[in-house]
């Protein structure tokens, strides 16, 4: 101990105390200390010496202070012989301290005057202790209160402990069971919400009587609400038990998602067309029944892997950047594509792609339905050909007459020469003679008399002016032929079943040369070609379906309103012009035009309006699935009743249309 100026029985007091592991010092009334011991330096990191003098409401903390000096004033005044309370005090070094404050008067031997006897003992450690299970006690009640599971946790003598809002709103427990302490009202009053009341109490009472087993079940209640039930006991790491804790989960949503993915999935694996579904990095992630049937690749297999496994290089490069530009871009893709399955057998398939997107729009996963289109292709195939067959067919006679025509002044022609022959090879015998004999030296007489007489009977003159005219006929008869064999091959051939560039404008004359004998007795063809129109991609045997579709459609309507025989003709217009990235191809006919009660129907397969047995309803739907489907094209009408329809095609010079299709315009 330091004194300033001690006796010997203060010394001796004093020096009885300076082991003392509590901080202790001995101050007059006023708190300035007079004696301080080693431990209560050590505390507050001072010297000893450092605190003579120093009154005790310095060292404290500027928040605690007040409430040190009411303490002092307690005990100066006779309130408390002894008082003690929890105070901070500030350390040398500025650190903060917490420590038991206890002050006392008391009389030391050899002095009659009072003092103040203060005690610190350090509780610092203690506090800390306090404030962390403080905030973890708050933290904990916080998240209990925050979660969406009703938790609820007894004691070993099953009284309440905690109880959260999610479990009083869930159980709709009312005021009264909250406000006891023991469990068993609330338990009364979850067991009656129980569908199955005995079983769960059973499976209760069970568990708090073998406290060291976890239990889980599932609950349902009386009004439909499905509970996932957990009960676990709160035990320490010395193995002793506290008490059991129960949590409630509604899962009544879960389970009916649950429900309704089970039946998904099984509707996806059941499904009649092939479902693949791959991460952004087109990997395969999952892939129905249907493929592995479809491709001969097992689960395993494609697991992994890329879709590109499944490529014949029938599809372009082109092509699969513009699918991969579209779904990554989060628009849904739909084309094509002719794949080859594992035993290397090629198949066509209509496809979807769409890209499947989280909460936040973030593409996850894309998702392609196909379609087997296989047969489809091959009966298109057939039914295009069938179709063509027919209008070929109904060709054959007006064909076979514009042949016949020709054919018949170039054989009457022929004729005519050949029964003209010998007289002109009789007169041109007596010009060889002639010539002979004037070579020889003087003609006879008689041979001049001949050829007199011959050319007299012959009519040379008449041989001399048709002859050439037979001539001429008759070629202009063999081109004519050969015009309509020439169109005939080329509207007919199939051709490529690629696209290729080629002159529309041409294949329009000769699809107009072909059905010459079909409207040329009802109407004149007029066409108005765009002579800087580039040459087209399509298909051009299916192109020329389509104009051939549409100009006998045309015939037909003007035929209707013309008559058979009729001297007064209609006309039909075919145009043709460049549009932008589109070549555009006008068809126009001054026939009865389209009755509007069935404009909206005349693309669609087998509808008709003409008499049985002169039509199958195809010719309109296979142009419309040409042009649009297999040429990214356009294709629409205009019509008024009464004056005729215009029919508008549109095929694409560049590239694929980005924008709207109308099918029908009025």
């Amino acid at each position: 101990m330091t004194s300033n100026a001690p006796s010997s029985d203060l010394h001796c007091f004093l020096s009885a105390l300076e082991n003392a592991g509590t901080g202790i010092a001995l101050a007059n009334l006023s708190g300035e200390f007079l004696q301080v011991n080693r431990s209560l330096a050590d505390l507050l990191c001072y010297h000893p010496d450092e605190l003579l003098g120093t009154n005790l409401h310095r060292l404290g903390h500027p928040e605690d202070v007040p409430n040190s000096e009411t303490l002092v004033e307690q005990l100066l005044n006779g309130q408390s012989a002894e008082r003690q309370v929890e105070r901070r005090f500030v350390t040398k070094t500025g650190g903060v301290v917490w420590a038991l404050l206890m002050l006392s008067q008391v009389r030391c031997p050899g002095d009659p005057s009072f003092h103040l006897l203060i005690q610190l003992q350090d509780i610092t450690r203690r506090r800390q202790c306090e404030e962390e299970l403080h905030w973890k006690t708050a933290f904990f009640e916080a998240q209990v209160n925050s979660t969406l599971d009703g938790v609820l946790v007894v004691d070993g003598k099953g009284e309440k402990i905690l109880q959260n809002q999610r479990l009083i709103d869930m159980f709709k427990i009312p005021r009264p069971v909250l406000d006891e302490k023991d469990h068993k009202s609330l338990l009364q009053h979850v067991t009656c919400m129980m569908k199955d009341p005995e079983r769960f109490l059973e499976r209760v009472l069970y568990l708090y009587a073998h406290p060291d087993e976890t239990g889980r079940d599932q609950r349902e209640l009386t009004d439909g609400t499905l509970l996932d039930q957990y009960s676990s006991p709160v035990a320490g790491k010395n193995g002793k038990h506290y008490g059991r804790i129960w949590i409630f989960r509604d899962i009544t949503e879960r389970r009916r998602i649950e429900d309704a993915l089970r039946l998904l999935s099984s509707a996806v694996e059941q499904s009649p067309v092939s479902v693949v579904i791959t991460d952004p990095l087109g990997r395969i992630a999952y892939v129905n029944r249907k493929f592995t049937q479809w491709t001969g690749y097992s689960f395993e297999e494609v697991l992994g892997e890329n879709p590109r496994i499944l490529k014949s290089g029938h599809t372009s490069p082109e092509d699969y950047q513009s699918m991969w530009r579209t779904i990554t871009q989060g628009a849904e893709w739909r084309g094509e594509f002719r794949n080859r399955k594992k035993n290397g057998e090629l198949y066509w398939e209509s496809a979807a792609i769409t890209p499947i997107k989280d909460g936040t729009g973030r593409i996850t996963h894309f998702i392609g339905i196909m379609e087997d289109t296989t047969e489809r292709k091959i009966m298109d195939s057939q039914l295009q050909q069938a179709q063509k067959l027919e209008a070929i067919g109904q060709l054959a006679a007006g064909i076979t007459h514009e042949i016949n025509t020709p054919m018949q002044y170039v054989g009457d022609n022929a004729r005519f020469l050949q029964k003209s022959w010998p007289a002109v090879d009789q007169i041109l015998g007596l010009c060889l003679k002639l010539r002979d004999e004037s070579l020889a030296g003087p003609v006879a007489p008689d041979t001049i008399a001949e050829l007199l007489q011959c050319t007299e009977e012959t009519d040379i003159t008449y041989l001399l002016r048709e002859t050439p005219r037979a001539i001429g006929g008759s070629l202009e008869g063999v081109q004519r032929v050969s015009k309509i064999v020439r169109a005939m091959k080329e509207f007919s051939h199939p051709g490529s079943k690629e696209k290729c560039a080629i002159d529309i404008n041409h294949a329009i004359e000769t699809t107009v040369a072909v059905a010459r004998n079909e409207w040329k007795y009802v109407a004149d063809v007029q066409t108005c070609f765009d002579d800087t129109l580039p040459p087209v991609p399509c298909l051009a045997g299916e192109f020329n379906q389509v104009i051939l579709n549409l100009l006998i459609n045309a015939a037909h309507a003007i035929g209707d309103v013309v008559g058979d025989g009729s001297a007064r003709k209609g006309s039909i217009k075919i145009t043709t012009k460049c549009a932008g990235d589109w070549a555009e191809v006008r068809i126009q006919d001054t026939g009865a035009g389209v009755p509007r009660e069935i404009r909206g129907r005349i693309f669609e397969p087998f509808f008709t309006t003409k008499e049985v047995g002169k039509g199958t309803g195809q010719g309109l739907a296979l142009a419309h699935a040409v042009i649009v489907k297999k040429h990214d094209g356009q294709m629409w009408f205009d019509s008024e009743e009464g004056k005729g329809s215009t029919f508008f095609l549109r095929l694409p010079l560049k590239r694929p249309a980005t924008g709207p299709r109308p099918s029908q315009r009025r």
